[in-house]
C-alpha cells in the first residue's frame, strides 16, 4: 500500500491473488520463498510490489508438491468489507506441452448463481480483469523462468463465505464467499470523502492549464474509452468522478467551466436517469420496476418489461431490452432524462430548479457507452439551445 499526497493507495483482492499465485510459481520452480513479488495490473500499464503474509508446501491428493501462499488486502482509503481479508492461491504444476494457466475458485469464492453480471452462471466469482491480471502475471513468469507448464491456482478466501454478508453478493446472486474484483489492480480514493478531494484537485488543475472544458467518467476503464471517443481533449480534462456525478458538475461549474461532459456505463446512468447525483451501489441499488415503467413509455412490449422488473441487475436489463425492437428508443429516454437531472446540478444557486452554487451557463453533453466502449448514444444540451443526436441503434 502506498500513500500519494493524502490518499492512501491499497490494492483490490484480483491483485492479492496473483501475487499469491506469482509466489508460488517462483517457490515450485526456483524453490524461492519471496518476501514480496512484483506483478502486473490488469490493464497493463501499472506494476505493483505486494507483500506476502505466508508460503506453506502442502501434499495434494494425487501426491503432487503444492503450495498455498496467502496475501493480507489492503485496501487504501476505501476500508471495506474485505479490506485485511486473507486471499490464498493454491498453486501447483503439471507437464504441459507449452505454458498454460488455469484458475479455479475455491473455498470463500463465491459461485455466480444468476444473470447479468461479467461472470457466466455456474462458475467462480472470479471477473474477468483479475483472470487476466493472474495470468498474465504468470506466463511472464514462466518465460522469465524459462518453464514450460500447466500452473494451476485455485483461489482461496478463508473468511469469504462470512465476509460475503457484509457485501452485495448475496443480492446479486453471488453464493458462498466474495468475488475477486478488480479492473484496476489497485484501490483508488473510494472513500466519498477522499473521491470529492480528488475531483476537486483535479478540476483545479483542469482549469489552472486554461480548460474550458472536461470528461468526466466513474473509473479508469470508463476513462480509457472516453479518451478514444473524445481525442482532441487534453489528457488534463478528464477526470475521474467515481459515484459523484452530481458534485462533480456542481464543483465544474462553480470553476467556470463552459462545457461539462459525462461518458458512462448503463448501470450508473440509469441512476442518472432516476435522479441520483450519487450512484454508489451501497447507497442507491437501481431501480429496476422505475426503468420497467421508462421501458413501458417507451413501447417495450409486456413479457421484456416483466423480465426487467425481475431482473438481477442493471446490466441484465439492458441485455433484455437489446433483444427488443424498442432497444434504441428505450436507451435513449434514459440518456435525455438523465441528461435533464444533470442539467439541475450543474446551475448555479438560485437558479430556478437549481442546486448550489455555479456558473451561470454550462453546457452538458452525456455520452452513453456500450460495455465494449462503443457509443451507444450520445446527446448535449446548450446554455442556450438544447442540440440532441437521433437515438442510434446496437
Amino acid at each position: 500500500m502506498s500513500r500519494r499526497g493524502k490518499v492512501r493507495i491499497g490494492f483490490t483482492t484480483g491483485s492479492s491473488a496473483t501475487a499469491a499465485a506469482k509466489a508460488g510459481v517462483l517457490f515450485l520452480v526456483r524453490g524461492v520463498r519471496p518476501k514480496r513479488v512484483d506483478i502486473p495490473c490488469p490493464e497493463g500499464h501499472v506494476r505493483l510490489v505486494v507483500r506476502l503474509e505466508s508460503l506453506e508446501v502442502e501434499a495434494s491428493p494425487a501426491d503432487e508438491r503444492m503450495v498455498r501462499v496467502t496475501v493480507r488486502k489492503q485496501a487504501g482509503d476505501d476500508p471495506d468489507a474485505t479490506h485485511d481479508a486473507a486471499i490464498s492461491a493454491r498453486v501447483h504444476l503439471e507437464p504441459w506441452p507449452r505454458p498454460e494457466v488455469v484458475v479455479r475458485g475455491g473455498k470463500g469464492v463465491g459461485t455466480v448463481t444468476r444473470p447479468g453480471l461479467p461472470v457466466p452462471v455456474g462458475r467462480a466469482a472470479i471477473n474477468p480483469g483479475p483472470l487476466r491480471q493472474i495470468r498474465r502475471a504468470l506466463l511472464e513468469t514462466l518465460e522469465q523462468l524459462g518453464c514450460v507448464v500447466r500452473v494451476h491456482v485455485l483461489v482461496e478466501v478463508p473468511r469469504g463465505e462470512e465476509l460475503a454478508t457484509r457485501t452485495l453478493n448475496p443480492r446479486l446472486g453471488i453464493v458462498g464467499g466474495i468475488s475477486i474484483l478488480g479492473t484496476r489492480g489497485t484501490v483508488k480514493a473510494f472513500s466519498h470523502a477522499a473521491w470529492k478531494e480528488t475531483i476537486i484537485q483535479c478540476l483545479d488543475v483542469a482549469r489552472a492549464e486554461g480548460l474550458d472544458t472536461v470528461a468526466l467518467s466513474t473509473g479508469g476503464r470508463g476513462q480509457r474509452f472516453l479518451e478514444t471517443v473524445l481525442p482532441r481533449l487534453p489528457r488534463a480534462a478528464f477526470i475521474q468522478a467515481g459515484d459523484h456525478p452530481g458534485f462533480a458538475m456542481r464543483q465544474a461549474a462553480r470553476r467556470g467551466m463552459r462545457k461539462v461532459i459525462w461518458g458512462g456505463f448503463w448501470g450508473k446512468l440509469v441512476k442518472m436517469a432516476q435522479g441520483r447525483p450519487q450512484t454508489h451501489a451501497r447507497l442507491f441499488a437501481v431501480n429496476l420496476p422505475g426503468l420497467a415503467d421508462l421501458a413501458a413509455d417507451s413501447g417495450v412490449e409486456r413479457d421484456a418489461i416483466e423480465k426487467i422488473v425481475r431482473a438481477n441487475t442493471a446490466r441484465e436489463a439492458l441485455d433484455i431490452l437489446r433483444g427488443t425492437d424498442r432497444f434504441a428508443v428505450a436507451t435513449w429516454e434514459v440518456l435525455v432524462r438523465a441528461l435533464g437531472h444533470c442539467r439541475v446540478w450543474s446551475r448555479p444557486k438560485g437558479s430556478l430548479g437549481g442546486s448550489l452554487w455555479g456558473r451561470a451557463s454550462v453546457d452538458v453533453e452525456l455520452i452513453l457507452l456500450d460495455y465494449d466502449g462503443q457509443v451507444l448514444h450520445r446527446t448535449e444540451h446548450k446554455a442556450s439551445i438544447s442540440t440532441e443526436s437521433h437515438p442510434t441503434s446496437a
